[in-house]
């Protein structure tokens, strides 16, 4: 991929890519890490763009493998640090759309999720990518994502509860 194209997929997509980094990491000096990383791989890669749909899903599939790479590699250093979600985190999600004073508590909740059903909740819902697109970018069965979905939206539903008698 040159330079120009991944310029030209970032000026659409960089916000989304972003959102998805922060997602993942949790933390605003590792999103910005992994979205570097994201994009050297994408200038490595020999991928053309295509659909939207497309594209935005070997955006994700690419950063969610970077992601992997990066948290294998920190695991077998010992360099694993876990990070609470501040009030810091949510506010510094780029192009947000709601208030985060009328979504901080379901953001909270979803970041207690186990990684798999989080990311499920994060491409569904906060990405709004289709169930067959994210089982492309997860490797998974389309089955499978439903079923994540499902669980995820029952542990939701727990923890905001939860949440709301306290």
């Amino acid at each position: 991929m040159s330079g120009a194209e991944l310029n030209r997929i970032l000026e659409e997509y960089g916000g989304n890519i972003c959102r998805f980094c922060y997602s993942l990491c949790k933390n605003e000096n590792d999103a910005d890490d992994l979205f570097q990383e994201t994009c050297l791989k994408l200038l490595k890669s020999d991928f053309r763009i295509k659909s939207r749909e497309e594209t935005l899903s070997f955006l994700y599939k690419t950063c969610l493998n970077a992601y992997r790479n990066a948290y294998r590699a920190a695991k077998r250093r010992g360099e694993m640090e876990i990070h609470g979600v501040s009030s810091e985190y949510i506010e510094n999600i780029p192009d947000k759309k709601a208030d985060a004073e009328t979504y901080e508590e379901l953001y909270r909740a979803v970041d207690t999720l186990p990684y798999k059903y989080r990311t499920v909740i994060t491409l569904s819902y906060f990405e709004g990518l289709s169930e067959k697109n994210v089982s492309d970018i997860l490797g998974v069965p389309p089955g499978t994502v439903k079923s994540r979905l499902y669980k995820a939206k029952q542990l939701l539903k727990k923890e905001l509860m939860k949440n709301e008698n306290n």
